[in-house]
């Protein structure tokens, strides 16, 4: 599956031959991405990312999440997805993220805004929750720009490395774009 958003911007549901691209997206963003993602330090070889991504698959066939990559002019610059999806309730978590150098150029809130519009219209979604770190400073923005509803602080909702962290909640609902 591949949501196109323009010209040079598209998004493609994670496929095994994306684990190479990947692997060295992590690698060499290390120091950008560990903050925030506890996945980071353990994606040390190419066959773990091959894992990742067969498992991340697995997830997608279940309906469990839909994880896509970001790709810009043919290059895989970063992930973003809907994950824990809740069917009964209708609810669905999006996370992002992109290379250091490709931050602050609108590239995750487009790609934001074809995840809202595939939550909602395709997988009939009620509600969109976006959680991070309360010191996640640059992701906050994110949800803000979106005009996602903060809803408060989810104390320790995190176990990042050996320390927990709260998170900001942030959610936007079907009617709010009415």
């Amino acid at each position: 599956m591949t949501i196109i958003i323009d010209s040079t911007l598209k998004l493609e549901l994670i496929a095994e031959n994306h684990a190479q691209s990947i692997f060295e997206m992590v690698d060499a963003n290390r120091a950008h991405l560990r903050p925030w993602l506890p996945f980071v330090d353990r994606m040390q070889t190419v066959e773990f990312a091959q894992n990742f991504v067969k498992e991340t698959m697995q997830r997608n066939n279940d309906r469990n999440e839909y994880a896509f990559v970001i790709i810009e002019n043919e290059n895989i610059i970063g992930r973003i997805g809907v994950y824990k999806i809740d069917n009964q309730n209708k609810i669905g978590e999006i996370g992002y993220w992109i290379i250091e150098g490709l931050q602050g150029k609108g590239i995750v809130i487009k790609s934001c805004k074809a995840i809202i519009d595939f939550c909602f219209s395709d997988l009939q979604l009620n509600r969109i929750e976006i959680k991070c770190g309360t010191e996640n400073f640059k992701s906050k923005t994110i949800p803000e720009k979106l005009n996602f509803t903060k809803e408060g602080v989810i104390r320790q909702g995190e176990l990042l490395y050996d320390t927990f962290i709260d998170l900001n909640l942030y959610s936007l609902l079907k009617s709010d774009l009415v």
